[in-house]
């Protein structure tokens, strides 16, 4: 292959909110990035991906299986190729606005709620 694509590794332990937020991280720097996930992250997976096609993050290159034999054992991958879209850095800065505009919001209102 003669482009280098970076993989997203994703555990099963991921919840499908951090899937999206690595994911339009890997994004800011990348074209296409490849979101790789084992059978029990899968699920988790394809639901971060079709959140953010939805949302006009990314569209879908390619999307496979992938199936390895080790000692008799198959090992089975979810692989889904994401490119961005036009719209990404526009919606991604949009979204780091408010998120931040959240956050400074939390912060006013904890430093205004006493501690007991």
């Amino acid at each position: 292959m003669s482009q280098d694509i970076k993989e997203l590794r994703v555990g099963p332990s991921e919840t499908t909110k951090r899937i999206m937020y690595l994911t339009k991280e890997f994004l800011l720097n990348n074209d296409t990035i490849d979101v790789v996930a084992g059978t029990a992250s899968a699920p988790s997976v394809a639901r971060s991906c079709e959140a953010l096609a939805r949302l006009n993050y990314i569209s879908y290159a390619d999307i496979r299986t992938e199936t390895q034999v080790v000692n008799d054992r198959r090992k089975t991958r979810l692989v889904i190729r994401l490119k961005k879209t036009s719209q990404f850095a526009k919606l991604y800065e949009e979204n780091e606005a408010n998120r931040k505009k959240k956050e400074a919001e939390r912060d006013e209102q904890n430093k205004q709620t006493p501690n007991k």
